[in-house]
């Protein structure tokens, strides 16, 4: 039987963010518009090791999403 480590984010990698559903402003591409998500993904692997980063997803007034780095994020 295999037995499934459990992710200490929420289902799916999604992670909380005290901005999250809010308006929010990323200060390297000054772009604005709602924080959808933040999501724990994996980039690749450093001495056999899985390594992650986090991505926040905004969805813009045009209803187009970008991302950005969550830790950087501004309120609008």
């Amino acid at each position: 039987m295999e037995v499934c480590e459990s992710v200490p984010d929420g289902g799916f990698g999604h992670v909380d963010h005290p901005l999250l559903h809010q308006r929010v402003r990323d200060p390297h591409t000054e772009g604005e518009g709602k924080l959808m998500a933040v999501l724990r993904e994996a980039v690749g692997l450093v001495r056999d090791r899985q390594t992650y980063t986090r991505t926040a997803y905004i969805r813009g007034a045009d209803g187009r999403e970008f991302t950005a780095a969550p830790d950087t994020l501004e309120r609008a």
